[in-house]
């Protein structure tokens, strides 16, 4: 086990959810700062955890939630992270910094996208990343173009799953973020979660390897 994860053991994804929640509006009260960034990563896992902040968080005007991956679908795909994430925080104060579809180029819109946070983001505060089955962290899957990533923040990435390209967070961005947050939960992540406990060969281990500290909140026996 390396020395760089702190665990957090809960008994459920209710709890887990809750427990991320809190760890994260800690994170926010403490901070000095006028604004406070938060990224968000897509999928069912994370639901409950963002309307807790939703309905938590005191002062949602000084929040800017950034989007950590997405599928490079239209803003109404069914299979859409933004899409997901505007249905939750769009009726909100808070700032939050889309991911745009032009549907000419993946690889211009994350460039795009990448102008976008540096214009409006100084400090990466918080990430919330779940761990897929085959360990990888936001749209950083095994065997891709941009898990060697090192000159740039947000690229486009051929995944071809569920869509052909997805843009993405890279390692270069996740590492400088103040405090990373992998919520994994739910007994089809048993195995994974025992090879990143083991330093595994995956996304997950990447990242961890690369910082100081990333927090583990899970439901599983580890």
């Amino acid at each position: 086990m390396s020395e760089s994860i702190i665990v957090y053991k809960a008994n459920d994804h209710l709890e887990a959810s809750s427990c991320l929640s809190n760890l994260i509006i800690n994170d926010i009260n403490k901070s000095k700062k006028n604004s406070f960034t938060i990224g968000l990563s897509g999928g069912s896992t994370p639901k409950i955890t963002y309307s807790l902040l939703k309905n938590d968080i005191q002062d949602l005007s000084k929040i800017i939630f950034w989007t950590v991956d997405e599928r490079w679908v239209p803003r109404d795909d069914e299979y859409s992270n933004q899409k997901m994430l505007n249905s939750i925080f769009a009726d909100s104060t808070a700032k939050i910094l889309e991911v745009e579809y032009s549907g000419l180029s993946a690889e211009r819109d994350a460039n795009k996208y990448a102008s976008k946070l540096e214009n409006n983001i100084t400090n990466f505060d918080t990430v919330i990343l779940g761990v897929g089955e085959d360990g990888h962290i936001a749209s950083l899957f095994p065997d891709t173009v941009a898990v060697n990533d090192t000159e740039n923040f947000y690229v486009s990435n051929e995944v071809n799953i569920l869509s052909k390209w997805r843009v993405t967070a890279t390692f270069k961005l996740l590492k400088e973020v103040d405090n990373v947050y992998l919520l994994v939960t739910g007994n089809n992540k048993k195995e994974i979660l025992k090879s990143i406990m083991n330093n595994g060969n995956t996304s997950a281990n990447k990242l961890i390897n690369e910082r100081k500290k990333t927090i583990l909140i899970t439901d599983q026996e580890i």
